[in-house]
């Protein structure tokens, strides 16, 4: 309880200078479990990009009030979602470095049925392995793998996206590391 409480406290003084600096954005990533622990994936409109459902944080809403609104532009409810991850992803486009701060969230769908938001061309379950072979962006995989292969932690680690001949790559800046250890349920 100590650890996850100073994790919190880490979270929210990030949080904070990120809002203070123009530079740094948050985001935070939902991976959605249905009850054959498979995972939601989204293919973005008008690109050929899979992703898991994510949200840019805004100074409109809470974290929480973002999370619902992701499973609710989905059609669908989930059971509170846990954090799993907290990671700084630094991309560096077109010779311009950008940096923010991606936290990463599992929850289980409770009911619903799933719908296609705008802007989103296609929304389908899948496993967990065939997630990471369709999802576009490495970083969004490593994130995927170091989660689902070790449920019971939270995570955080630094990573750098990058594109090398049109190809989507990631480099591990910083190795991944726990942040607090959870308690099986």
């Amino acid at each position: 309880m100590k650890k996850l409480i100073i994790l919190l406290i880490i979270f929210t003084v990030q949080l904070g200078n990120a809002q203070d600096d123009k530079g740094i954005s948050v985001f935070h990533r939902l991976l959605i479990l249905n009850s054959n622990n498979e995972l939601l994936v989204v293919k973005i409109e008008n690109t050929d990009f899979w992703v898991t459902p994510g949200i840019n944080q805004n100074s409109e809403q809470t974290i929480k009030q973002g999370l619902n609104s992701i499973s609710e532009t989905y059609g669908i409810k989930t059971e509170s979602p846990e954090l799993k991850g907290v990671f700084l992803l630094k991309r560096d486009i077109n010779d311009v470095m950008t940096t923010s701060l991606r936290n990463v969230y599992t929850a289980k769908l409770a009911n619903g049925k799933l719908k296609k938001p705008t802007g989103i061309e296609e929304a389908k379950w899948v496993s967990v392995q065939d997630a990471l072979k369709i999802i576009t962006f490495p970083h969004i995989n490593a994130m995927i793998e170091k989660i689902t292969n070790n449920p019971n932690q939270v995570w955080g680690g630094t990573l750098l996206q990058f594109k090398e001949k049109n190809v989507w790559k990631t480099k591990l800046l910083e190795d991944f590391y726990v942040f607090s250890e959870l308690k099986t349920k």
